[in-house]
């Protein structure tokens, strides 16, 4: 878990169920292709899935997979997350133009 996941998103998670696990484990290698890498050059812990207050799943980059979405012109990665007792699916969009356009 901990090779997976960063502290702060094993906290979170110690307390949720196994496919919630899982579905993480999809949305960062959604974000892996939406930046167009796969782990080369970068490993699990430079992708954070968090909540926001409301929920959201929210990804932070690292300093190393920041660089990579600016290269491809990407300013940030929008993620969605869904899952159910047998299947997780995750899709991740990097975006090019401000939070709000």
């Amino acid at each position: 878990m901990s090779r997976l996941f960063t502290a702060r998103e094993l906290e979170v998670l110690k307390a949720r169920n196994p496919a919630s696990l899982a579905v993480r484990f999809a949305g960062k290698e959604a974000v892996l292709k939406a930046l167009g890498t796969g782990l080369r050059g970068l490993s699990w812990h430079d992708i954070e899935i968090l909540d926001n207050e409301l929920g959201e799943p929210i990804v932070y980059l690292s300093a190393k997979a920041k660089a990579i979405a600016e290269s491809r012109g990407g300013k940030y990665v929008r993620i969605s997350l869904s899952h159910s007792k047998d299947n997780a699916v995750a899709i991740a969009i990097l975006y090019c133009g401000a939070l709000n356009e």
